[in-house]
């Protein structure tokens, strides 16, 4: 391999990620809370004592959300309120589930409703959030081309569902269809491989979670395999959302997916100015 354009390559694909992570204002970085919905009314204001406070909602502002059934509508809201963009009217609301998504927002804080199992939640940005606006780059371990490695692949019999826990505490099922197996320092490992759309899924972590990556864990996409061998290349391990604020939903990687050996390749902990 060609070394120079390889580095240059990762670089690349480092700097394109980073802009993509931005580019909507509505970002990781942006993202300022999460809130659970009760069932019944749900007021949500910009004073301390309503049911869901939003920091940087206006003093005068407030709203009604009524959950019912699993469904929430806007059942009130002072003249502040948008629903996409226009003048609210008082009905249901989408969620990121549905084909559209609903999005409330007064100024510069924007609100969508999330389902994650059974649970329904207010998800909410300030576009003006520092941690957006200040935002110097993600941190990384420097690349090291011996970190591209080739795996031997084995597709499971039958694709297996199994269960996988979040951040929040929600667990649902999964698909894995294969186990990859690789050596680092003579050590064996194994990772199990979810399916996602048309590229495996490696989400993992490893003992450098101790003191330099992020201890929810990290993930590696790569492409299927029709030939029984997968590259992993770790130079791409990518933290999960969770890395950069505590109000993301990420999925928790499967016990099978956990290395005793430092890969010390990839995203580092995110650190705002590292």
């Amino acid at each position: 391999m060609n070394t120079d354009p390889y580095i240059e390559s990762i670089l690349q694909h480092r700097t394109a990620r980073e802009k993509r992570l931005l580019a909507n204002p509505r970002n990781w970085f942006s993202l300022i809370g999460l809130y659970p919905l009760a069932e019944g009314q749900n007021i949500l204001g910009g004073k301390q004592g309503e049911s869901i406070n939003i920091p940087g909602l206006p003093q005068e502002f407030s709203a009604n959300l009524k959950l019912t059934h699993g469904e929430v509508s806007l059942v009130e809201g002072t003249s502040a309120l948008l629903v996409n963009g226009k003048a609210a009217d008082l009905r249901s609301l989408g969620t990121d589930r549905d084909e559209v998504t609903d999005v409330l927002s007064v100024g510069d804080i924007h609100i969508i409703v999330i389902q994650r199992g059974e649970r329904l939640f207010l998800r909410a940005w300030d576009l003006q959030a520092r941690a957006a606006t200040d935002f110097s780059g993600l941190n990384y371990f420097p690349v090291d081309p011996a970190w591209r490695i080739t795996a031997q692949f084995t597709t499971f019999p039958q694709p297996q569902l199994l269960p996988i826990e979040d951040m929040i505490g929600t667990h649902y099922e999964s698909r894995f269809i294969g186990r990859a197996t690789f050596s680092i320092g003579g050590a064996i490992c194994s990772l199990i491989a979810e399916e996602n759309d048309d590229e495996f899924l490696f989400s993992f972590t490893d003992l450098t979670k101790t003191d330099s990556t992020y201890p929810g864990g990290r993930f590696i996409t790569t492409a299927m395999t029709e030939n029984n061998e997968v590259v992993l290349d770790s130079n791409l391990a990518k933290n999960w959302p969770c890395a950069y604020t505590p109000h993301a939903t990420c999925p928790l990687p499967p016990s099978e997916n956990h290395l005793k050996v430092h890969i010390k390749a990839g995203e580092k902990r995110y650190t705002p100015h590292h």
